[in-house]
């Protein structure tokens, strides 16, 4: 017969598993979008060309837990270039997304679009877009996409390292008050 102890302590490290598991998870999803919070302008470079093809779509989305959501998707092509350049955002229960139609419309007058991407994505097939410009307008903002993304990415990155910290200070109490430098004794 498994012992009560036993027992607590599988189930004890089975909760400090999830926890590392999802510190790391949400740690890495956030250290992935860090590149996008610390591009700056100077390491971007404009592709121009005339449009060749532009749409929005709005579709629903379901997470595991069946909530239903709308993704407002706009997608555009430039002539002289063989890349498609996308953007999507989640918008909730609305039924239109105008900031993406407001987009669109301004690409679709223009006689030369402007897309700004990182240089380090010229010759991808769809580089990550930081600014649009039609003739002489800016449609979407560089400081817009990329502060977009800086509330999210942080609270994912507090949320990870406290996962992992609470992780190895529950499985490890000894050596990690002796490393943060308290006297306590936990047991």
């Amino acid at each position: 017969m498994i012992s009560v102890k036993n027992k607590y302590n599988w189930w004890s490290r089975n909760y400090q598993n999830r926890l590392l598991i999802i510190g790391i998870l949400l740690t890495g999803f956030s250290v992935y979008e860090i590149p996008t919070i610390l591009t700056f302008k100077s390491s971007l470079t404009q592709i121009k060309g005339t449009l060749r093809a532009a749409d929005t779509y709005v579709t629903n989305v379901t997470d595991r837990r069946g909530h239903e959501s709308r993704k407002s998707e706009l997608i555009f092509y430039i002539n002289e270039r063989q890349q498609k350049f996308y953007l999507a955002e989640n918008i909730g229960d609305e039924w239109r997304d105008e900031k993406y139609e407001n987009i669109l419309q301004g690409i679709k007058r223009a006689d030369t679009v402007t897309v700004w991407v990182r240089k380090s994505e010229v010759d991808e097939n769809e580089p990550q877009v930081f600014q649009i410009d039609n003739d002489n307008t800016t449609l979407l903002d560089f400081e817009t996409v990329r502060k977009d993304k800086i509330p999210l990415t942080a609270f994912m990155l507090l949320l990870g390292l406290g996962s992992i910290t609470a992780f190895l200070w529950l499985r490890f109490p000894g050596k990690f008050n002796k490393i943060i430098g308290t006297s306590e004794k936990t047991t």
